[in-house]
């Protein structure tokens, strides 16, 4: 597991930057191309936290072929994982993300509930070749609800259950003072009315809340028990929660540019009086947490 809390080291930074976060992968469910998905995105989940460090991967969805391209040939990859549960569109890039076929590459995977379900999902007659197997150094650790470091990275991780229709965990991730909350899958309340408490605990004064809001609420009518959030609900839950900026995630892969900006739009003239800034995450977006950054979001 990992080691001593690092907590509170100013980390390397230019112009007061010290964490970002790019979005290579904003879909659910599946991937998806074409036109009317060209703003958004089609991949999967995959977002990269850097803090001054290795990189933090949050999920492994098919966005991580993005990152591979960006990478220079053969290099190895060393990556620390907060996989949030085992749904395919959340573990699919693994298998085929050449950086850890590497010698030297290591990928520190942290999951509620350990290897087993990733053996078992790629092995015959699921999948030809366990990514486990590669030459690059694959490590699982099963985490429970738990707070925990890692220094390599040089970022704090708390752990939590949410609700979904499999064990799920969303995470907070703490850098040199900031707070980033990531819950890519949610099973909302039927009212969309209440809040679950460990939720709100993650989101709870966030810099960024990057959320489920796959379905409409027209949708939510028909999917209430699917394991998802409606955008109006999220926005709901990073109000209360006192986050600084929500961030739309986990698109539905039906939802186009056009109807995902609508509702982007909508959203952030609810709650900028309010002081929430709410936007629409997008494929190959990056954001950057800085005192001004911080300060801008709160003026909102």
């Amino acid at each position: 597991m990992p080691g001593v809390s690092s907590r509170g080291r100013k980390l390397a930074s230019f112009s007061s930057v010290t964490v970002s976060m790019r979005f290579y992968g904003t879909r659910g469910s599946r991937p998806v191309v074409g036109p009317d998905h060209a703003i958004f995105g089609g991949d999967t989940s995959f977002v990269v936290v850097e803090a001054g460090g290795e990189p933090v991967f949050l999920d492994l969805g098919t966005g991580m072929d993005g990152y591979a391209r960006g990478l220079a040939p053969g290099a190895p990859v060393r990556a620390s994982v907060l996989l949030s549960h085992y749904h395919f569109d959340h573990v699919q890039g693994l298998p085929f993300f050449s950086p850890i076929d590497v010698e030297g590459a290591r990928l520190r995977i942290f999951t509620p509930e350990g290897s087993g379900p990733l053996e078992r999902l790629f092995a015959p007659p699921y999948f030809p070749v366990s990514p486990l197997r590669y030459r690059g150094e694959i490590s699982v650790f099963r985490i429970g609800e738990s707070r925990f470091d890692l220094p390599a990275s040089g970022v704090e991780v708390l752990a939590l259950e949410v609700p979904h229709t499999d064990t799920a965990y969303g995470y907070r991730i703490e850098a040199d003072g900031f707070s980033i909350c990531y819950i890519p899958d949610h099973q909302a309340p039927p009212g969309l009315d209440t809040f679950d408490e460990r939720a709100l605990r993650l989101a709870s004064g966030a810099d960024l809340v990057i959320h489920d809001s796959q379905y409409s609420e027209a949708e939510f009518a028909v999917k209430g028990d699917w394991g998802h959030s409606t955008p109006g609900y999220a926005a709901a839950l990073a109000h209360r929660a006192g986050a600084k900026h929500l961030v739309l995630f986990h698109h539905d892969p039906l939802h186009t540019d056009s109807e995902l900006v609508a509702v982007e739009r909508e959203l952030a003239a609810r709650y900028a009086p309010h002081g929430l800034r709410v936007t629409a995450a997008r494929q190959g977006e990056v954001i950057l947490l800085s005192d001004q950054h911080a300060a801008a979001a709160g003026a909102l």
